[in-house]
């Protein structure tokens, strides 16, 4: 048990964290990678594609906004759709004004959500497509058509 926690903690402290501090008015997209902690105030859409990229709202933190990564933790104030790819975690001082889609999430007493909850299966990431080029057009146009269709399931 212990060597699966300490793992994640190892994972956890190589990738990079940026914090939005207490105070801070940010207005525009996120684009991110690692992990984003926010105590401050975010107007605009976080978004990140990568597997790994983890969003922590905390307590007294807000976004007006959706959010997309793999990860999303909430224990302050969000007014926006949310699409966890991975798992989503409601804390007990968490508000949600939005719809929420989840492959996994956990809610704690305490948690408001005013919305809809969503379940969606996630496709585990093998059987995704690799991104690198290939000189077929055929292979291109099918890759297309199925990030489409992914981008489809998120709206």
């Amino acid at each position: 048990m212990f060597k699966k926690i300490n793992a994640g903690l190892a994972t956890m402290a190589s990738d990079s964290t940026t914090l939005i501090s207490e105070g801070t008015e940010l207005s525009g997209d996120i684009s991110l990678s690692g992990t984003l902690e926010i105590l401050g105030t975010v107007t605009g859409n976080i978004i990140s594609e990568q597997k790994d990229a983890r969003v922590r709202v905390l307590n007294g933190g807000s976004v007006e906004g959706d959010i997309k990564a793999a990860i999303i933790e909430v224990n302050g104030t969000i007014k926006g759709n949310i699409f966890a790819i991975d798992r989503l975690c409601l804390e007990s001082n968490c508000t949600v004004t939005g719809n929420i889609h989840y492959s996994n999430m956990e809610m704690r007493s305490g948690a408001q959500l005013v919305g809809s909850c969503n379940y969606q299966q996630m496709t585990p990431a093998k059987e995704i497509p690799s991104q690198t080029s290939v000189n077929s057009e055929k292979v291109k146009e099918i890759r297309n058509n199925n990030q489409q269709t992914l981008d489809k399931q998120w709206q």
